[in-house]
Parts: structure tokens; C-alpha cells; sequence
């Protein structure tokens, strides 16, 4: 019986976090939702339930669970609470706290995440009897302005003042004057969902505002963002103690965040399977209740109260991040049944942990640590045992319970991070066995040093040890990462594949005990599963595509990828955006490997302006490249370093030249030559043109008018134009639009940019010569195919299925 209810409970998680997601996405109504959670659990229960008794019980937790799930995501139980978005660009007092841990100092001021409360219009607003007199001068930490009239709001909102360094004094609540404007974000398939994770934050809008348009409370600060000042003096205690890299990975991985941590050293992490490490999860808590478990033996009634005391704690130091919170709640519910003589069963604490979680915030449910985490915890519970077994047939034991572990983890995993980074680590196995046992040492000697901090001699000195030990490891990390054998790209994995590769893990590595399979039948049910996987991976490569050309979203600048029917890949200019930003390392990259592109056939650069050239050494770096085309200028600074990272063929664009890619032909149509020491100047950008037998693109670059006036009478029509210079009124002349007699015409920009781009006369002059605009600030990344004879567009904003 106790089995059949663990059964109904695993059965009933299921039927409940399907409900969440269908109500969270909102793409159908709550009866179809209903509807659909019946049909779901009548196919779940009867492959899987041996007789009817548990039939009916595990349909009834189904669909009551189900029901909940699609209710709570939904929101259809929640207090509805007009959104602080509402007021997008309007003149508005927005009141609020801080965010704890959010704000930081930073060279051009202070940022921080506003947890709004209440609400003024500027018609309210503006009654300067409203605000302190002090106010209106400098920055005030008097009382903040109050109003009766305030609109209770939720939501989040970010914060900039601008050239003011105040950090130590935003505490309490407080008042922020000034135009709320939206959040921007890129959309490109492959990459960080800029979108979502707003969404997930509650992060609704942003405000740039000076010190004097910021009001405090002058109160004292709450306990929670005592505890997060906490963190933050832990934190510059350790870089100060541990500069450099060694430093900034010891705070990730003790207290959260990446801040100070080098992209560099990310990617390593990443292409050696360890990037869960580097900030804090639950592998994180696990280790201290180890620790803790160890160093306190007597395991009575007192102990587990300090261990949950303490773990509680470093929860709080860490933010209650989704994962943490995750680990933390497991822990305490295993710690409350300990002294029990009917422990109940770990699956079943494990499946109230995530219902309650989901049901505090149903959106965790779309966080990517949450279902890391969730995945890598459920394959523990339930594939572990078979694997450690196996192992330890042919190893010792210990050595064989952390080989299980590591596989196990990375085999339930599997789907999601073929999903979200499209790369699989070959070097994760060995790094899970050998380099994470290492690492746990330096994050218990961290966490130590943090504890023995006010014995400032001992503190220092494991801090100190820390570091001397994580120095020689990062070193390694990086040799690893650096060899090609690292990581494979994958590519985007259908849900049906996903769908297949779990149920062959619960028929190789499951209970048997779960369903009415013969041996015989189980092994055909494998090889089916084995076939399927094969033919689907076979047919992607060989099925037949167009002509493909995507214009990638990187804000105000220019990136495209061609794709030939012969799959062969031409990358034209690869963005490039102010500040630290890199638009290879992390649009251009995520982008090719959602794609499934291990190499480039040709990298062609416009010209060598930042906005076209900055993510080019981040490709070179982590790609192959065949050849590089350039135009005839003096290098500049991105193309310099493009230069000094790669070992492609490197040749300098010719007017009239063409090179072969298969059946599609890239023609220079035009290739000034430009003496200018600066080297970038946009007289020079090469105008090219790409055309096969479905149909033909011409890539402008930053091309000038006088350009285009002496490119039009050599130019051919083409079915596609990518417009020259963001769409500025001093390119995209009529002689030269009339050459090319364009149907759809493409404009990289970004959004809000503060150039006008597009301009209002270039878009009358491309309505005259009848082409269809699409803008990428709009509508995200392009992707435009040439499929017998027709041109079809789709936005990856709106059309995400079709990328």
C-alpha cells in the first residue's frame, strides 16, 4: 500500500507541474487545460498502474493535482494587483525597498532592483508640496515623500543614479522619481531569454534618475537586508584577501552571483560540466549538511535544530536562490523526520518539496536552476541505485558510489542541457571525479574562513588556503576547456526526443517493480526507443532546406548568417555593443550551436566598425573558421584582435571577385578601397551580394550613399536587401533601391537607440519601391527562407516555432 501511495504522489507531481506550465503559459483556456490533465492521466496511469484500485486513486491525484497546478500557475487563486508596468512611459514616484543584495556600486553610479509598493502619476507627482524641500537640490535621506493618493502596485523595477556612489545608504524604504521605460532585451534563438528572466524576477521596468530624484526613509534597515550587507562585507573580505579570478570564483561559489568572474572563466566551467558550481545551488547545501553532520556526531533532537539553524542562515546569505531554496526545504523536511521511526519515503518528500515551492511561486517552475535541479534530485532518487550497483561490480565501493552520482546526475540532466546550451561536456565525467572533490574543499575552507572571520589570523589564513588551492585548479580547468574534444554542439533537440530519452532511462535504469513489462517486452520497447533516436538524428542531416539567410538580434548593429541548401555557413559581421558586452561570446555563439554549426565556412566583415566587428574574436576563438574575408582598410582595433585569434585564411574582398559556397555564389559587388587611419570609416563597407537558384540577398553593411550610387548600375535585383546603416536617411538612396528592387527589406537596429534609426525617409523610399520592412528591434531575430520560388519571413519574437 505504502508503495501504491508513492506511486499515486510521483503520479500526481506530474499531473501538477503539467497544470502549472499550461496555466503559467496561458496558451489555452483553464476547461481546455482540465481536459487535456484527463486525457494525460488516463494514458499515464494505464501504461503504468498494475490494477484498478490504483487506477482510479493515481486518476483521481492526477486530475485533482492537475487542477491545482493549472489554477495556481494560472493565477487564477492569487489577489490580482495592478503591475507596475502599467505606468510605462509616464513620469511617475515610485516607492519601494531595495532589493537585498541588489545594490552596487559601480564606476558611472548605483544600481539597484526597486521592490515597488505604491505608485504616483506625474499629475499627482508633481505637487512639489509632495516632496522634502532638501530634495530639490541634492540627494536627500530624509523622510520620503507620502501621498494618499499613491497606487498600491507590484513588481519590480531597476534602478540607476547616475554618478552617485550610495551603496551604504539605500536602505529602508524609499521614493524614486522619473520616467519608467521599458525593459530591453534581445530575442535570438539559442541564447540567454532576456524576457523570461525579467519575467521570472518580477522585473518590470527600468529608471535612470540622478541623486536628487532619490528620497529615503532614514530608517533602519530589516533583518534580511542586514544579513545581505553581511554578505556583501563576506564578500569584499574574500576578493580583498584573494584577488583576481581566484577570489571572484570563491564568492560565486560561496555566496552567489558572478560578479568579478571573467566570461573566460565561465566558458571554462562550462565546456568541463562544471558551471553548476560556480554559483551557489543545491549541490552547495548538500555539502554543508555533510560538513555539519560530520563535525556534530550526536545526531539528537539539538544537533539538527543547530544544523537547520545554520543552514537557514546560509540560505539567507545566499539570496534564497530558487535552487538553494529547493535544497534547503529538502534538508529541513528530511532533518523533521529523523527522530520518526516511519521515515517516510524520499520520493515523497522530494514531490512535496517542488509542490510546495511551486505553489509560494508557481514561475520557478520556468527557472532553469529550479529544473536542473529537480531533474538532477529525481534521477538520484530513482536511477541511483541501479547505477551505484552497477558501478560496484567493478570498482571499489566508495569509488563506485561518486562515479553513480556524477552519471547519474548527468544523465537525467541530459535534455535540459541540450536544451538551454545546445553543447554536451565529454570532460564533464572526469572533472565531476576528479576536480569537484577538490573544489568542495575550497568552498568548506571559504566557509570556514567566513566563520573563524572575527579570529582574523585564522579566518584569513583558510581563506588564504582557499585560494592557493583553487589557483592550480582553475589553471586546469582551463587546459581542459581549451582542448576541441571538451564539448560537442548538439544542436535544438525536439520534446519528442526528450520524451524518448526518458522513457528509455525508466526502462534501463527504472524500478521494474512500476510496470507490467515482460523482459522481452522491455527489451523491445529499448530497441524501439534506440531506432527512433537514430532515424530522427539521421533525417535531420540528411532532410532537404532552402536557402536560408538569419539576420541575428545584437541591438544597434549588424550580424547574419547565411546557411546554403548544401548547409554550408557564411557569418556577415557579428555586432558589437558598447561596455563589456560581447555579442560573440554570448548572441553569436549560442546562436550557431542552437543551430547545430560546429564550424564557418566564411566569416565576411562589412568594415571594421565596432557595431560589426566586436563579436568577431569571440567566434574565432571558440569556432573553426575556413576563411575570413575583410575589406580593403588599415585593420582596426576588433579586427586587429580577430587577426591575432584565428588561423583561417584570411583575404582582402576584390570588386567583382565571387567565391563558391556549393550551389550559392557570394558576389563583391562593391570593395572600396579607404586609406583613413582610423581604419573603420563606413566609405569603405563592402556591399556583397548572395545568390542561388531559390533566391538572392545583398548585404549593405554601413554602406554610404555615394556607395550605393556607384554599386547601383552593377547591382542585380534581389528578393532581399539588408539596409544599409540601421536604416539611416543618408543610405538606402533611390537609384540604388531601384536596382535592387527589393520585396523585403531588413533592418538590424536597436531598440530606443538614441539615433532615429530607422529614419522616417527611409522608410518612405523603401514603402516606394514596395518592399515589406522588417526591423529586428521589433520583431527579434529574421529568418527569411527561399523555398520553391517564395520568400518566407518569420519573426523569432512572435514565430518562435519556425526557428
Amino acid at each position: 500500500m505504502r508503495q501504491q501511495l508513492e506511486q499515486i504522489l510521483v503520479y500526481g507531481t506530474l499531473g501538477f507541474l503539467l497544470g502549472c506550465h499550461l496555466g503559467l503559459s496561458k496558451i489555452i483556456p483553464l476547461w481546455a487545460a482540465v481536459s487535456l490533465g484527463v486525457v494525460f492521466s488516463l494514458l499515464l496511469i494505464g501504461a503504468c498502474c498494475k490494477d484498478w484500485e490504483s487506477k482510479i486513486l493515481a486518476m483521481l491525484a492526477v486530475g485533482i493535482f492537475f487542477c491545482c497546478g493549472a489554477a495556481i500557475g494560472s493565477g487564477a487563486i492569487r489577489q490580482a494587483q495592478l503591475e507596475i508596468g502599467s505606468f510605462t512611459g509616464q513620469q511617475v514616484l515610485v516607492y519601494g525597498t531595495a532589493e537585498p543584495g541588489s545594490v552596487k556600486n559601480r564606476p558611472e553610479g548605483t544600481s539597484l532592483v526597486l521592490v515597488c509598493n505604491a505608485v504616483q502619476a506625474e499629475s499627482v507627482a508633481a505637487d512639489t508640496s509632495l516632496l522634502p524641500a532638501a530634495a530639490k537640490d541634492s540627494f536627500n535621506i530624509n523622510a520620503a515623500p507620502t501621498n494618499r493618493t499613491a497606487t498600491a502596485v507590484a513588481g519590480k523595477v531597476r534602478v540607476f543614479i547616475k554618478n552617485e556612489q550610495l551603496a551604504d545608504k539605500l536602505a529602508g524604504q524609499m521614493a524614486v522619481r522619473g520616467t519608467l521605460k521599458p525593459l530591453t532585451n534581445f530575442a535570438n534563438p539559442g541564447g540567454w531569454d532576456g524576457e523570461l528572466w525579467n519575467e521570472l524576477q518580477g522585473l518590470q521596468g527600468r529608471m535612470s534618475v540622478s541623486g536628487s530624484e532619490v528620497y529615503l526613509s532614514g530608517g533602519s534597515p530589516g533583518i534580511i537586508d542586514r544579513i545581505a550587507g553581511l554578505a556583501n562585507a563576506l564578500r569584499q573580505q574574500l576578493q580583498s584577501t584573494v584577488p583576481g579570478q581566484a577570489g571572484a570564483v570563491l564568492a560565486g561559489m560561496t555566496l552567489g552571483g558572478y560578479d568579478g568572474i571573467s566570461a573566460e572563466t565561465r566558458d571554462a566551467f562550462a565546456r568541463v560540466g562544471l558551471a553548476h558550481l560556480l554559483a551557489v545551488s543545491g549541490t552547495h547545501i548538500a555539502l554543508l549538511t555533510g560538513f555539519l553532520l560530520l563535525v556534530l556526531r550526536r545526531r539528537n533532537r539539538y544537533t539538527l535544530l543547530v544544523v537547520a539553524a545554520i543552514l537557514l542562515f546560509y540560505a539567507a546569505l545566499c539570496g534564497f536562490k530558487p535552487p538553494v531554496l529547493r535544497a534547503l526545504c529538502m534538508s529541513l523536511a528530511l532533518f523533521a523526520t529523523c527522530g520518526s521511526d516511519r521515515l517516510p519515503q524520499r520520493s515523497n518528500i522530494f514531490c512535496g518539496v517542488v509542490l510546495l515551492l511551486l505553489c509560494y511561486q508557481p514561475r520557478w517552475l520556468w527557472d532553469v536552476g529550479f529544473q536542473l535541479s529537480f531533474v538532477t534530485t529525481a534521477g538520484l532518487l530513482y536511477f541511483y541505485p541501479v547505477l551505484s550497483g552497477v558501478c560496484a561490480r567493478y570498482m571499489p565501493v566508495a569509488a563506485a558510489e561518486v562515479l553513480a552520482v556524477s552519471l547519474t546526475a548527468q544523465l537525467a540532466a541530459l535534455p535540459f542541457l541540450v536544451h538551454y546550451f545546445h553543447q554536451l561536456s565529454l570532460a564533464g565525467l572526469a572533472a565531476n571525479l576528479f576536480l569537484v572533490p577538490l573544489l568542495e574543499i575550497a568552498v568548506l575552507l571559504t566557509l570556514a574562513g567566513f566563520a573563524l572571520l572575527p579570529l582574523l589570523g585564522l579566518g584569513k589564513l583558510l581563506l588564504v588556503l582557499a585560494g592557493t588551492l583553487l589557483l592550480p585548479l582553475l589553471k586546469l580547468i582551463g587546459w581542459l576547456a581549451g582542448w576541441s574534444w571538451a564539448t560537442i554542439t548538439i544542436g535544438s533537440w525536439p520534446y519528442l526526443c526528450s520524451a524518448i530519452y526518458y522513457l528509455l532511462l525508466l526502462l534501463v535504469l527504472g524500478n521494474s517493480d512500476w510496470d507490467d513489462f515482460s523482459n522481452k517486452e522491455r527489451r523491445l520497447l529499448i530497441a524501439c526507443c534506440c531506432f527512433t533516436l537514430a532515424g530522427i538524428g539521421v533525417y535531420d542531416k540528411v532532410r532537404p532546406q532552402p536557402l536560408a539567410v538569419h539576420f541575428i538580434d545584437v541591438g544597434q548593429g549588424d550580424a547574419a548568417l547565411v546557411i546554403t541548401p548544401q548547409r554550408q555557413t557564411l557569418l556577415i559581421d557579428t555586432g558589437g555593443l558598447r561596455g563589456d558586452y560581447d555579442t560573440g561570446r554570448r548572441i553569436i555563439l549560442p546562436y550557431l550551436r542552437y543551430l547545430g554549426i560546429r564550424s564557418l565556412d566564411v566569416m565576411l566583415l562589412s568594415h571594421g566598425h565596432h557595431d560589426h566587428a566586436g563579436g568577431a574574436v569571440a567566434v574565432a576563438q571558440n569556432m573553426p573558421i575556413g576563411k575570413i574575408i575583410l575589406p580593403q582598410e588599415p585593420p582596426a582595433a576588433d579586427v586587429q584582435a580577430l587577426l591575432r585569434n584565428t588561423k583561417a585564411q584570411v583575404e582582402h574582398a576584390q570588386t567583382g571577385s565571387n567565391y563558391s559556397l556549393g550551389n550559392t555564389e557570394l558576389q563583391i559587388v562593391s570593395a572600396p578601397v579607404s586609406s583613413s587611419t582610423a581604419g573603420d570609416a563606413n566609405e569603405s563597407s563592402l556591399i556583397v551580394r548572395v545568390a542561388s537558384a531559390g533566391g538572392s540577398i545583398v548585404f549593405t553593411g554601413d554602406a554610404t550613399e555615394d556607395e550605393e550610387l556607384l554599386a547601383a548600375g552593377q547591382i542585380q535585383p534581389s528578393q532581399v536587401l539588408k539596409v544599409s546603416h540601421h536604416g539611416s536617411d543618408h543610405s538606402s538612396c533611390m537609384p540604388f533601391l531601384t536596382a535592387v528592387r527589393p520585396q523585403i527589406a531588413v533592418i538590424s537596429v536597436g531598440a530606443g537607440n538614441s539615433y532615429g534609426h530607422p529614419g522616417s525617409a527611409v522608410l518612405q523610399r523603401l514603402a516606394a519601391v514596395g518592399s515589406q520592412v522588417w526591423r529586428t528591434d521589433l520583431g527579434g531575430a529574421i529568418k527569411i527562407t527561399f523555398d520553391g520560388g517564395t520568400v518566407k519571413c518569420y519573426s523569432y519574437r512572435y514565430q518562435k516555432e519556425y526557428f
